[in-house]
């Protein structure tokens, strides 16, 4: 059966079951909780636009990136972890249904017994007489029923809590994929980069191999000094080394999308794409109440406070007498020939109350409040750093923006300064080799940090939209490799 059509038979049943017994619960469950939050009206950018940016990675336009990120979704070990752990609420959930219904047992005897023979005295004139022993079969069938009326909602509001325990983990998978998505973006990034950087630095390192011939040209016809030489090769040098370390990140880089992707360390990333992508024009967020809507974790932490509340419920109902029936039903016969002509029953109605028990209900009451307050807390917790994590990306790339431009400019003055240099020295008229040296040190240091800056642009970005959520995780569905028990193919709608 799917969960669709057990949700279904579930409701059903509690629904029938409490309209005979009343149709209460011992305690009011608020099934929409508030955060004990004040959300602001808008963002910091100031946009109340309603948004939703789906798949928010094709926005980046690199079918590579595309393919690693549905990849990882299909293959993540901790997506499938997650998927697991739905598997088993679902499985606690099936078992609380089961307090809705009887406990049928059956039960089949058969059996042969003989008595010894026994000496009695039965006094004179008789005597002792031994009376001889006899042998008898038995066989009995039986079906013991139990069953216990949910007068109170005890059972029923378990029902609740466990689905509602079913809906958070279906939640919490959504936010599993959202960061395994926003992980797969960074990690390709950051292969991207070390291949732009390395391009970079070989196109450097043919600029300092020049100076080097032209520093020891000079210095073979008496214009310049053996240090200019030294010098210029210790740049050479320093850029050797900075390539073999952007090597290094790039294969690191490669093992992360691996593991990633759930696949052993091994090279999966297409050596298509050396260059980062263009920055992209600022999201629309949203007003800050619609991350209720678009964060599953929050989702997920309203569905846990909501569950506590019904097990509060459950403690309540605890605390009241307990209605129960009892009976059995079968054959018992010392004949098989007769075996189904003698039918036995019984029936048992019976009450049952605690006297005394020290206290433990009552602790059990105050024990399921507290979980409660603890879950509601976490819950303004959870949207309190949501609301931080919007913020804190849209402030950085505001300034990551201001800080390339200023970055592009130095570019530009220290391409201009390194040409007058070289201008100077290749006329002769610079005196000394050091001033070239220190432009054309600044201006690749400054290249450097302007790529540096573009990665870290799109890292802010790619923050910024795992911290806006989106509703693309409602269609999410199980793994195809996966053997699920039950039939998952409406689970995202069932969940959103």
């Amino acid at each position: 059966m799917s969960w669709h059509g057990l949700a279904l038979l579930r409701l059903g049943a509690a629904a029938m079951l409490g309209l005979w017994c009343g149709g209460c619960l011992m305690h009011d469950v608020d099934k929409s909780p508030k955060p004990p939050v004040t959300l602001p009206g808008s963002f910091g950018d100031g946009s109340v636009d309603e948004a939703d940016h789906g798949r928010w990675w094709t926005q980046f336009g690199d079918a590579d990136l595309d393919r690693l990120v549905d990849q990882a979704l299909e293959r993540n070990l901790k997506l499938k972890q997650a998927w697991a752990r739905l598997d088993q609420a679902k499985a606690m959930a099936r078992a609380s249904l089961a307090g809705l219904f009887p406990n049928i047992d059956a039960s089949l005897q058969a059996g042969r017994s003989k008595s010894p023979s026994r000496v009695m005295d039965l006094g004179p004139p008789v005597g002792e007489q031994t009376i001889a022993g006899s042998e008898s079969n038995s066989f009995s069938a039986s079906l013991p029923l139990s069953y216990e009326i949910d007068v109170w909602g005890r059972v029923r509001s378990g029902i609740f809590a466990a689905d509602q325990d079913v809906l958070a983990f279906r939640a919490d998978i959504e936010t599993a994929a959202i960061t395994i998505a926003a992980n797969v973006t960074e990690r390709w990034f950051d292969v991207v980069e070390q291949r732009a950087t390395r391009r970079l630095l070989k196109q450097q390192l043919r600029t300092n191999a020049r100076f080097v011939e032209l520093v020891a040209l000079q210095f073979q016809q008496g214009l310049g000094a053996l240090s200019d030489v030294y010098q210029q090769r210790q740049q050479v040098q320093l850029l050797q080394a900075q390539l073999l370390g952007t090597q290094t990140r790039e294969r690191l880089a490669e093992q992360q999308l691996a593991l990633l992707v759930g696949q052993p360390p091994g090279k999966i990333a297409s050596p298509q794409r050396s260059g980062l992508p263009n920055p992209l024009p600022l999201p629309k967020t949203g007003v800050p109440a619609s991350l209720l809507k678009r964060r599953p974790d929050l989702r997920a932490a309203q569905h846990r406070v909501v569950a506590a509340d019904y097990r509060v419920g459950q403690a309540i109902a605890a605390r009241f007498p307990t209605f129960g029936l009892s009976g059995s039903l079968g054959f018992s016969a010392t004949q098989l020939s007769s075996f189904f002509e003698s039918v036995v029953w019984s029936f048992v109605g019976s009450i049952s109350a605690s006297v005394w028990d020290g206290g433990r209900r009552g602790a059990e009451v105050k024990r399921s409040k507290a979980v409660v307050d603890e879950r509601l807390a976490a819950y303004g917790d959870a949207l309190l750093t949501a609301l931080f994590e919007v913020e804190s990306s849209l402030v950085q790339e505001k300034q990551q923006r201001k800080h390339i431009v200023i970055l592009e400019q130095l570019v530009g003055t220290a391409r201009r300064t390194f040409a007058a240099a070289r201008l100077r020295f290749e006329a002769g008229t610079a005196g000394s080799y050091l001033p070239t040296l220190t432009a054309l040190r600044s201006l690749q240091q400054a290249e450097q940090s302007l790529l540096a800056a573009r990665r870290q642009l799109l890292s802010h970005r790619v923050q910024l939209y795992r911290a806006l959520g989106s509703r693309w995780t409602a269609e999410l569905k199980r793994p195809k490799d996966d053997n699920p028990q039950d039939d998952d193919s409406k689970e995202g709608k069932e969940a959103s």
